[in-house]
């Protein structure tokens, strides 16, 4: 899987959180206890984490695009990935 491809994957899975959110959010305006507000503050604390993850993307989105390039042409020329990169690669979390 490339960069591009976890970049995708990480905005589908952020928005994907934002509904897990406003789910957790309506429910603790219908049912205000300790139980819904530990279940809000979970899903605001992946919702974070997630767009953390976009952000640092966003941040450096022309070294992720040159690393990637980098990539492709080493994969091209050797048959592997390159092994310098200025951004550290991007891998899926095992617990999303």
């Amino acid at each position: 899987m490339t960069d591009w491809d976890l970049m995708t994957e990480y905005i589908h899975n952020a928005m994907h959180v934002v509904e897990k959110a406003h789910t957790a959010s309506r429910q603790l305006r219908e049912n205000a206890s300790a139980e819904t507000f530990d279940n809000f503050r979970a899903q605001m604390q992946e919702l974070t984490e997630h767009l953390t993850k976009l952000q640092t993307v966003l941040d450096n989105q022309e070294a992720f695009a040159l690393d990637e390039f980098s990539d492709w042409l080493s994969q091209a020329f050797t048959g592997k990935p390159s092994e310098y990169r200025r951004t550290p690669r991007m891998q899926v979390d095992p617990h999303e």
